[in-house]
């Protein structure tokens, strides 16, 4: 199991980006917290899909943002976004079926959450930054 903390490296420089990101990993963290518990599994796949609802919303936001700032990658990190959400829809249908594991499915969201932030979520950040001083 992963230790599902914020940390400032996580941080892209965007007020409300960086705020949804903290509630995101703080959903990750309640899911796994539910899983360490051994709440019961109607409370843990709740989570779960309230986890992906949020995650949607998110993608979306930020992308509204990329649309606002016109931002060039904007289509590719739309598909990447949505790639994500068929994965995790996919795992937890699995989970929800009994063919998936819920530690897995946090290493997988918390794994992603980091890479994704560090790199191509900092580059929006940084766009934006760059726009608002034109």
């Amino acid at each position: 199991m992963i230790e599902v903390i914020w940390d400032k490296k996580y941080e892209v420089g965007h007020k409300r980006i960086d705020f949804e990101h903290q509630v995101f990993v703080d959903l990750i963290r309640a899911v796994s917290e539910a899983g360490e518990r051994a709440d019961d599994e109607e409370r843990i796949s709740r989570l779960l899909i309230e986890t992906k609802k949020y995650a949607a919303f998110h993608f979306f936001s930020e992308e509204n943002l990329m649309i606002d700032v016109s931002f060039p990658d904007l289509e590719k990190h739309k598909k990447e976004h949505a790639r994500l959400l068929a994965q995790f829809d996919d795992r937890i249908n699995l989970y929800i079926n009994g063919s998936d594991n819920l530690d897995d499915i946090v290493d997988f969201l918390f794994s992603w959450f980091a890479l994704h932030t560090t790199q191509k979520d900092k580059e929006i950040a940084k766009f934006v930054a760059g726009s608002a001083a034109r």
